[in-house]
């Protein structure tokens, strides 16, 4: 489950989105039309509810991203989902992830968007914001789908009221939710003689530090073995008890004691105790490739990395993120409709299939993505017991604890870019996070108000 901006941007490792022009790339979409007209449904109703069957079937266009297995999947699953409705026709277009939030902006930017496509949960409130994105309330009201079974967290994100995100008309359903845990190197951890995490209760600061220090392996002032990887720092703050902003996200808050504690603590980890790799020691392989190939004994990521560990020649597992309690950001993507597309009956059928309880049991099965749905969460469907990791669980557990990332907030998340790009003196070093926090909270106050001025009205 990979990008939202969960994948399109990490940790304290501030990568750059690329966004490529392209052309010639063309949707289903009506760029004439203010308001969509409900033509060519899966059972041809038009939209004063008569019942007219349409001579030919209606095509719509579906975007997303995805690598071979995922893109496998998406394939099966559409052509599974033209031979239950035969009315109904979808044009697969597969934009690579590291293009896909450019090129969108670029298609959305020109009024001929995909009929369906994916939302990246940190791109949602700037498409819903500028009308882009087709709310379905009444569509999932009218229908099967039982969003009461849903994870909350992964459904809220997709709500807009015309000034905050999480509440309010929904307007995407969840393709899946991605919470974050600790992955462990098991036969590291047995080479050198160190107790395995809980899988039940999150390690303290404390006991990460004595963990990772144990695991970390340095000779000469070279380290060759490191006992923690880059540290996502959004769950530490929420973790130990902070915030990121007021309740009526009006205000910065993440200059408060717990969160500069966090803060700290994790530039430390790297700076101070030299257990987890700065971003020198990243350049030619990453934290994922780093754990592959043994450099790295743990390391926090999300359940998207279960298909490719599991072809690892080491045995794995997981463990809660080590926080103080149970707690920490989840990603998402999900899947909306185009504001002005021709066909929302037929482009809301697609939607709730794959975000229905077919689409997730066939994303489940292929191991990189928990259920939208929390009782098919706790089948062997998800669980896959024989396989790894041993304590699928965790995941399950995460996911009741932890909530949407900082960066789905608000519609306009420039304050975020602010604040993710302001911490750079902070995890090189040069300065604390109690100056860097306060240093950076009048500039944030200023981009949340400038950005999102409906808030404040």
């Amino acid at each position: 489950m990979n990008p939202k901006r969960g994948k399109l941007k990490r940790g304290w490792l501030i990568s750059v989105v690329l966004i490529a022009l392209i052309t010639g790339l063309t949707g289903c979409g009506n760029n004439n039309t203010g308001k969509p007209a409900n033509s060519g449904t899966a059972a041809g109703n038009t939209s004063n509810g008569t019942e007219e069957q349409s001579a030919d079937p209606v095509t719509i266009q579906f975007a997303g991203w995805g690598d071979p297995t995922e893109k496998e999947v998406f394939t099966k699953l559409i052509k599974a989902f033209e031979d239950k409705n035969p009315a109904i026709k979808v044009d697969y277009l597969h934009i690579p992830s590291s293009d896909y939030v450019g090129k969108m902006n670029t298609i959305l930017a020109g009024g001929n968007s995909p009929d369906v496509f994916y939302v990246p949960d940190g791109d949602f409130g700037r498409w819903v914001s500028q009308d882009l994105l087709y709310s379905i309330d009444d569509l999932v009201e009218s229908n099967e789908i039982d969003i009461s079974d849903m994870w909350d967290s992964g459904l809220n994100r997709y709500r807009y009221d015309g000034a905050s995100i999480g509440q309010g008309a929904l307007y995407a359903l969840p393709k899946d939710i991605g919470p974050t845990v600790l992955y462990y190197n098991k036969d590291l951890f047995n080479k050198m003689n160190v107790p395995f995490p809980s899988a039940d209760t999150p390690m303290t600061y404390e006991q990460l530090l004595d963990t990772a220090e144990k695991l970390t392996i340095s000779a000469d002032g070279k380290t060759t073995q490191y006992g923690m990887g880059p540290i996502w720092w959004e769950g530490f703050v929420l973790g130990n008890g902070g915030q990121f902003l007021s309740e009526n996200r009006q205000e910065f808050t993440g200059n408060s004691p717990e969160a500069i504690e966090a803060l700290q603590f994790a530039a430390d980890l790297s700076n101070k105790y030299g257990v987890v790799p700065k971003s020198a020691a990243l350049k030619d392989m990453n934290d994922s490739q780093m754990f592959s190939t043994g450099k790295l004994a743990m390391m926090v990521t999300g359940r998207w990395m279960v298909p490719e560990f599991r072809k690892l020649g080491f045995d794995w597992d997981v463990a809660p993120l080590p926080v103080k309690q149970w707690a920490g950001t989840s990603g998402s993507v999900g899947l909306g409709i185009y504001s002005k597309t021709k066909n929302v009956e037929a482009a809301y059928t697609l939607v709730e299939y794959l975000g229905g309880p077919e689409g997730q049991r066939e994303q489940s099965l292929m191991g990189f993505s928990i259920p939208s749905f929390k009782s098919m969460a706790n089948t062997d469907v998800f669980l896959q017991p024989g396989q790894k990791p041993e304590h699928a669980s965790v995941f399950i557990k995460a996911v009741e604890s932890q909530v949407a990332g900082p960066w789905t907030y608000l519609p306009n998340a420039k304050w975020y870019d602010l604040l993710s790009q302001g911490l750079s003196p902070m995890w090189e070093g040069k300065k604390t996070a109690s100056e860097v926090l306060n240093e950076l909270k009048p500039k944030i106050d200023q981009a949340i108000k400038e950005g999102n001025q409906a808030l404040f009205k």
